[in-house]
């Protein structure tokens, strides 16, 4: 079965870039000049709770509101689907030192943010969103696995949805598992294919075969070091494959799902 969609915004932040033109300016070569900025801070987050959130949430929701004020859907519109690879380990991994200490009195408000759906709730709440709302982490397949649900739900339901992407970096503890030490959010609004708006036409397409993570290739080191480091970033891959498109009106990219199955992007 074919899965159909549009792209039709992006919004991004990370250690190198602030937005999406800043990406695309990373991708062509371009410096980025730092502006020491130690995170984001998501105007849409009122003050005192933004003051709270801990940095997964800022970086998802930051990117989250430049899709959605990028696109023809107000954030009240959307359904949505964020996904982190492991989570906020640096709160998994608070949380565990102190149940493991003599103590165990844990702060509430670190234990209110260490939920998986944190960012997703963040979200809703600032924005008023009352649309269905997913949180996902796939470990090295969380890229794939999200494309594959919120793809689904755009055929299936013919709604509009925003997809975040987002890791921090990782706490010391789960090196040896991740090896993330920059902040990473991305987020993509998609739509039915059929929708008159302007963006880039994505059909999709499970494959019972193996596939390997593609190699994120013109681009700076920067940003390849990020692609092979954080699993979320490897949407890296899928927004060149956007790029491309400017040049060339078709282009396939493949995906792993699981051991045994893949899933092929085609974007036009």
């Amino acid at each position: 079965m074919s899965l159909q969609a549009k792209i039709v915004s992006v919004g991004a932040w990370g250690h190198d870039f602030r937005d999406w033109q800043d990406l695309q300016n990373l991708f062509n070569g371009l410096a980025f000049e730092d502006d020491g900025a130690k995170g984001p801070k998501p105007e849409v987050i009122p003050a005192n709770e933004r003051r709270r959130a801990p940095l997964p949430v800022r970086l998802a929701v930051e990117s989250s509101w430049q899709a959605a004020q990028n696109s023809p859907f107000s954030p009240e519109e959307l359904s949505c689907v964020f996904v982190s690879a492991l989570g906020d380990t640096q709160l998994t991994d608070y949380m565990c030192k102190v149940l493991a200490g003599e103590s165990k009195q844990l702060s509430p408000t670190k234990f209110h943010n260490s939920v998986h759906n944190a960012a997703a709730g963040y979200w809703t709440i600032s924005t008023g969103c009352m649309k269905a709302a997913n949180s996902v982490a796939g470990y090295e397949e969380s890229v794939s696995l999200t494309l594959l649900e919120a793809l689904t739900q755009i055929e299936n339901e013919k709604i509009p949805m925003l997809l975040t992407f987002y890791d921090a970096p990782v706490s010391a503890v789960l090196k040896g598992l991740l090896k993330n030490d920059e902040p990473f959010a991305v987020s993509l609004v998609l739509a039915p294919h059929d929708i008159n708006a302007d963006g880039v036409k994505i059909n999709a397409e499970v494959l019972q075969e193996s596939a390997q993570w593609p190699e994120l290739k013109n681009c700076s080191e920067q940003l390849k070091a990020l692609y092979e480091n954080t699993p979320t970033a490897r949407i890296l891959t899928l927004l060149q494959l956007l790029m491309m498109t400017e040049t060339n009106p078709q282009r396939t990219l493949d995906l792993p799902l699981s051991a045994g199955s893949s899933m092929r992007l085609i974007a036009s």
